[in-house]
């Protein structure tokens, strides 16, 4: 009972996999590519991940900047002070 109940999982997961390899199917289009291509398309890949890597960095500050302006204003011209105060 309990081998064919593994070897049906098996079996479905087996044709899970071949669908989602079958939508996603990345590595048969970049071994497609000629070899020589290889060092551009891993530097393009290093270089689209530093940029992306920057431009979450900058939303990080943009956020942190309105969250600070967000702070003077709620104190400066609401009187409402904003603190943080640690658990006893």
């Amino acid at each position: 009972m309990s081998a064919a109940f593994g070897a049906d999982l098996w079996h479905a997961l087996a044709a899970q996999w071949r669908d989602l390899r079958r939508v996603v199917t990345f590595s048969d289009t970049l071994s497609a590519l000629p070899a020589w291509l290889a060092p551009g398309l891993a530097l393009g890949s290093l270089l689209a991940l530093v940029v992306l890597s920057g431009v979450a960095l900058a939303a990080l500050g943009a956020l942190l900047t309105a969250v600070l302006a967000a702070a003077l204003v709620l104190e400066g011209v609401f009187g409402v002070r904003v603190a943080v105060s640690l658990p006893a």
